[in-house]
């Protein structure tokens, strides 16, 4: 054909293979396909409920896997069938339907059928319309109208395209009217949206809900981070709140932070593979279950659930009720549900004997796509509803509906209400707002219905906007600030509404002033976040507002909350520079002190007085500079006891601990009390003679017990002198397995020196044998770690080396494992740990559905998950993560639930060999699978030995290592017990050479090397070649350049040769004295980034090092910039580095990004690393001191401590 060749009628395909029958697989199996009526009896059913069919595919064979129902104006039941799911078949067309249900003689029972629509491909949403309905088929959003009124669509119009549409049933889905005239949709994971709007593009990955305004044609991603995966189930309850279910195990959320920038909030408990949700609003249903939620529920439990919502702040307290039937036949799929006009709960059930794609072959022939059923579920001895007239209804009437009890009616006449023209609604809308009574109780509602009726049309009210705004109720307050955001541009007054609303006296009407804030101009929103972060913040609200930080980021640049400390310094004392210094944590003291004079003189009150005010109001706030009020409370001498006396009534024990210490300090505190937070104020005292006076009352605390005497432990700990008495007492209560931890931190505390050498004995001696014996499950807690510390030091003091490596060897080796988002595999397909050893695998799974890790004998993946498959038939699997009764299995992570993080402690298998893991979530372990390789302990280089060696050659004298380095080396003497020795070339004597190298290099077991243009002797030369060329080592900034052998020499070219060959580049030269550079993590879960910020400053020289040999992996890039002043960053999230430095900054960036910290893998088993961070000034900060001493334990093969 497109050669311009006639093709035949028909394409002979008989050279073609015949695709082979699909075998069924194990994994679930199926259920049997019954009729409606045995599927009936199978039915248990809560007492009062009565459940019956409405309609099935006997009676109407269109009626085939029905995945969404809406009741409409004439309360006819609307069906989408999608029998055409999972795919399209090759050369057969589809036709997925959309069926008009009705029961003419009002029986109950369905006894009309029309076809609206058909050959439609995967309608998995829909909602009405003027004329017709808005309709999903990916990747579009269509409008299907019949224009002639004989019930059958016959014009298509597509509204919008560039949905997803990579996972067919994630496409938009659960349409749902807002009360406001958005058309709100949902979308799963796996998808990639892109839709070109006349507002702009609209771009989503993996999940969003979106709104969709028909009268503007304006779409908004409403929340494009949804709580989860996979969202099926949409409502809205009365006062507009949103509520639907998320994640893939579908926790459920109501009152979301409903913006595109604010997401991931707070969510209820979960339950299991909810799908669809209403809100019980019927006077058919019993009175104690009204504003309650019916839910389906199809894996795990077939059938439909009650739940209850209670009101809790901002959000609500979720609660399970109870079942209102259950299918036990896993064929019976209930997918969407809805009350009708008469108030009898209606059951879309798909009904397939396969439920799901992921857990059966697309292909698989036991699909049946036959069936569907529609059961309706009624309360017995309770009359019905009588449906409320809206077709053919007036203006007037349709309007009194907005009064209605029930929710279905307000929303079928508000849809109604929508489709007349503005001349006909607009004058009677007025007159019926002028009929409301003040003194109903739902006068409230009443205005924020006709407000919504507003919204819809695009009238701006504002005096109605004022009077719904300010009423008594605060539900309908929090209905105006959430309309704020459509209305920000047009009301007058918006932006004092937004202040007003922010400083609401309900945190739900702060919290949807915020989220609202952020669709408005970025002035208001910082205005907004401001003042709410004067009131009491929920850790829901504190959620919304710390996200609207994030989102607004480029317009708080310039605001005194976010400017550089110096900048905010040089600013005169206005009331939002006054709010910056009381809030804004980690400022210079200086400027609260100046802060606080300015506000005490203004006031008329004294410093202390304003002091205790301000920290009694961050206190509240829970605000983050709390910590550094109390600080300057340290450094304050009370004229009297008074105004503390109020800081001692407040429940927080930081503030009680430095309002007694203040006391103390200011001598108005003649004894200390025997009260914990007096016992623990000794932390905040500096003075050693005020320390010896908690000496007396921690000896008498120490009789006592509870909070008590675990203060006075404490207590002890920071007391000065009488250290035998004080280590003895603190030792007799390490047995205690209760005090254990406690007593150990205070020991801890004291200067190792101070330790009396034969109480210290006496103590490795009884708690060694109680370590050994320690289960390794426990191994993780507080204690054990502690005392392992303090053996660990006792043994080193005494050099007792066996018993160090002893208690090394009881220590947990960390694994760390990690699920990849959307892939359904582990982030490592191999694992190697030592055999006989302790270890803690740490599973991260930061993916949006849940999974484990389950450890296997030798060759026994294949059993393990056939037996899998097997037991997903079985409904008490789920409780067990569908982990089989195995000799085989050996150990089993807990469930990690989505972004959640879980460990195992085990001692692996004694013998070495090949021990297969994989997730036994249904569907997953074919896929999601790896090896755990158990060596020989002596064979593995993360084995733990005593004393290792670590040696330090410095040969640079313009830079400072050589101390740098000598201190380091002190340190990880003391802290990790290796032995370190320092050579140095001293070039007064021979520079060519190191002295005594022949005698340490054989010895080393790592190797540090900080070298610049040495003229190295030959032999010496070789020796480090060969060192190199198999052992670990770490290459310190100008070692790039280590080599400088004269141009005759033989060895000249070795002067770019060796770095080129071991670190993976030569010196290219810096970017000049005058520069310092910025500092960016690339790899954040590598070992050696552990603790170490994403981006920090430092006065290096940027070197470069760009192109890399391939065999070489940078772990973090440096920037460089011009001046040798300190950069500042913006607090914004993600990893654009060049634009999170100050904008200031930003214009002294110079040249190009290149590695500053790589790794070496030239040579297998081997770990290498070179960093050009290193200069004398850059060890001062905590990020340089942690990367070398990350980068001495990597290379080791040794655990490395988080922070």
């Amino acid at each position: 054909a497109a050669r311009g060749d006639k093709l035949p009628p028909e394409i002979d395909d008989s050279s073609t293979v015949k695709i082979p029958t699909t075998r069924p697989g194990k994994r679930g199996g199926t259920s049997p396909a019954l009729s409606p009526i045995k599927e009936r009896a199978k039915f248990e059913i809560a007492e009062g409920f009565q459940v019956e069919l409405f309609a099935s595919e006997e009676e109407f064979p269109e009626l085939r896997n029905p995945v969404a129902i809406k009741f409409d104006a004439a309360g006819r039941l609307w069906v989408a069938t999608m029998p055409s799911y999972p795919h399209a078949l090759p050369g057969v067309k589809t036709n997925d339907q959309i069926l008009i249900l009705e029961d003419t003689d009002q029986d109950g029972k369905a006894d009309k059928r029309t076809i609206f629509a058909e050959n439609l491909y995967l309608p998995l949403g829909f909602e009405f319309g003027e004329d017709g309905i808005f309709l999903s088929q990916e990747p579009n959003l269509v409008f299907l109208r019949d224009t002639d009124n004989d019930g059958k669509a016959d014009q298509e119009t597509i509204l919008l395209h560039g949905f997803g549409s990579e996972d067919c049933h994630h496409a938009i889905h659960n349409f749902v009217w807002g009360p406001g005239g958005g058309l709100y949709m949902q979308e799963s994971v796996f998808h990639h949206t892109q839709v070109e709007t006349i507002y702009g593009p609209r771009r989503s990955k993996d999940n969003a809900i979106y709104r969709f305004d028909p009268r503007t044609h304006r779409l908004e991603i409403v929340s494009r981070l949804p709580p989860g995966g996979n969202p099926w189930g949409y409502a809205i309850n009365r006062w507009g709140e949103h509520l639907y279910v998320a994640r893939h195990n579908n926790a459920s959320l109501i009152n979301q932070p409903e913006s595109g920038n604010v997401a991931n909030a707070n969510y209820g408990n979960s339950d299991t593979r909810n799908c669809g949700q209403e809100f019980i609003s019927s006077r058919h249903w019993p009175d104690e279950f009204q504003g309650k939620v019916f839910t389906n529920q199809y894996k795990n439990f077939q059938g439909v659930l009650i739940h209850d919502w209670t009101e809790n702040g901002t959000t609500y307290d979720h609660k399970r009720l109870g079942k209102v039937f259950e299918a036990h036949n896993k064929a019976c799929i209930p997918v969407d549900l809805q009350l009708g006009p008469d108030g009898a709960l209606y059951v879309a059930d798909w009904y397939n004997p396969v439920l799901g794609h992921m857990q059966y072959s697309l292909r698989d022939e036991r699909r049946d796509s036959s069936k569907g059923r529609i059961w309706r579920v009624t309360w017995k001895d309770r009359p019905l509803d009588a449906p409320a007239k809206i077709v053919g209804a007036s203006v007037e009437e349709l309007l009194d509906l907005l009064k209605a009890y029930e929710d279905r009616n307000r929303y079928r006449a508000r849809r109604a209400l929508w489709n007349l023209p503005d001349k006909t609604l607009l004058p009677a809308l007025k007159k019926w707002l002028s009929s409301l009574d003040p003194s109903d109780v739902n006068h409230a509602h009443h205005l924020t219905e006709a407000l919504w009726l507003h919204q819809q049309r695009g009238w701006i009210n504002a005096k109605l906007f004022q009077q719904v705004s300010t009423h008594r109720d605060y539900h309908a307050r929090a209905a105006a600030a959430h309309l704020l955001r459509q209305w920000s541009e047009d009301l007058p007054g918006a932006h004092n509404h937004f202040l007003r609303l922010a400083n609401d006296e309900h945190p739900k009407v702060r919290l949807e002033t915020v989220v609202s804030s952020t669709w408005a101009d970025p002035s208001i929103a910082v205005a907004v976040i401001e003042q709410v972060s004067e009131h009491p913040q929920d850790k829901y609200l504190k959620f919304a507002t710390t996200n609207a930080r994030k989102a607004l980021a480029p317009a708080l640049q310039n605001h005194p909350m976010a400017i550089p400390p110096e900048k905010l310094a040089a600013l005169p004392l206005s009331k939002s520079v006054l709010r910056a210094l009381i809030h804004r944590p980690k400022l210079d003291p200086e400027l609260r002190i100046k802060a606080l004079n300015h506000l005490a003189e203004q006031g008329s009150k004294t410093k202390e007085q304003t002091l205790v005010e301000i920290i009694e109001q961050l206190e509240r706030e829970e605000g983050p500079a709390l910590e550094d009020w109390l600080a300057v409370l340290d450094s304050t001498k009370v004229s009297s006891s008074g105004p503390l006396d109020s800081l001692l009534k407040l429940k927080n024990s930081t503030i009680r601990q430095a309002a007694f210490a203040g006391q103390l300090r200011s001598g108005h505190l003649t004894s200390i009390p025997l009260d914990p937070d007096a016992l623990r104020s000794i932390a905040r005292i500096d003075s050693p003679e005020l320390k010896l006076s908690y000496l007396e009352p921690a000896q008498k605390a120490l009789s006592l017990s509870g909070a008590v005497q675990d203060a006075a432990l404490f207590s002890l700990g920071h007391i000065p002198r009488n250290d035998t008495k004080i280590f003895v007492a603190l030792a007799k209560h390490v047995v205690n397995p209760d005090l254990t931890a406690s007593a150990v931190e205070a020991i801890l505390t004291r200067p190792e020196e101070t330790w009396p050498a034969e109480a210290a004995a006496a103590l490795l001696d009884t708690q060694l044998p109680i370590l050994k014996s320690t289960p390794v499950e426990k191994r993780g807690s507080a204690s054990f770690e502690l005392v392992s510390k303090l053996l660990t030091i006792i043994s080193t003091i005494r050099k007792a080396h066996d018993t160090v490596a002893q208690i090394r060897s009881l220590q947990l080796v960390p694994v760390e494992v990690a699920t990849v988002p959307d892939q359904l595999r582990f982030d490592q397909n191999s694992i190697r740990v030592p055999a006989n050893t302790p270890v803690e695998l740490r599973l991260n799974n930061p993916d949006v559905i849940q999974h484990n890790l389950v450890l296997c004998a030798p060759n026994s993946l294949e059993k393990v998950g056939r037996s899998v498959d097997k037991i997903l038939a079985d409904p008490k699997a789920i409780e067990r993560d569908w982990i089989p009764d195995l000799p085989e299995v050996l150990h089993a992570t807990p469930m990690a639930k989505p972004h959640q993080k879980v460990v195992l402690r085990f001692i692996t298998p004694k013998k070495p060999g090949s021990y297969p893991f994989l997730c036994t979530v249904p569907g997953h372990w074919r896929i999601m699978h790896g090896t755990m390789i158990v060596d020989k302990p002596n064979n593995l280089s993360s084995s733990n030995k005593a004393n290792k060696h670590v040696l330090i050659l410095t040969g640079e004298p313009e830079y400072g290592t050589r101390s740098s380095l000598s201190e380091l080396g002190k340190k990880l003497e003391k802290d990790h017990q290796l032995k370190i020795t320092h050579l140095e070339i001293d070039r007064s004597e021979n520079p060519h050479r190191f002295p005594d190298l022949s005698k340490h290099l054989p010895k080393a077991d790592l190797l540090i090397l900080s070298l610049r243009f040495v003229n190295l002797e030959e032999s010496q030369y070789k020796a480090l070649d060969q060192h190199l060329t198999h052992k670990p080592f770490i290459a310190v900034r100008t070692t790039t350049h280590l080599f400088d052998f004269p141009k005759n020499s033989k060895l000249a070219g070795e002067n770019r040769e060796f770095p080129t060959r071991h670190l993976g580049t030569p010196y290219r030269g810096h970017h000049g004295h005058e520069s310092s550079q910025v500092n960016y993590v690339m790899s954040a879960k590598h070992p050696v980034m552990t603790g170490i910020n994403p981006r920090f400053w430092t006065p290096d020289f940027h070197y470069a090092v760009n192109p890399l040999d391939i065999e070489c992996t940078p772990l973090m890039i440096g920037q460089a910039l011009r001046g040798r002043q300190r950069a500042t960053f913006k607090k914004v999230g993600g990893h654009n580095h060049a634009m999170v430095l100050s904008a200031e900054d930003q214009k002294r960036i110079s040249g190009s990004p290149h590695p500053i910290v790589w790794t070496i893998e030239s040579k297998p088993n081997r770990r290498a690393l070179a960093t050009t961070i290193g200069a004398r000034k850059s060890f001062e900060d905590p990020n340089v001191q942690r990367l070398y001493r990350n980068a001495v334990l990597w290379s080791l093969g040794y655990a490395i401590p988080k922070p």
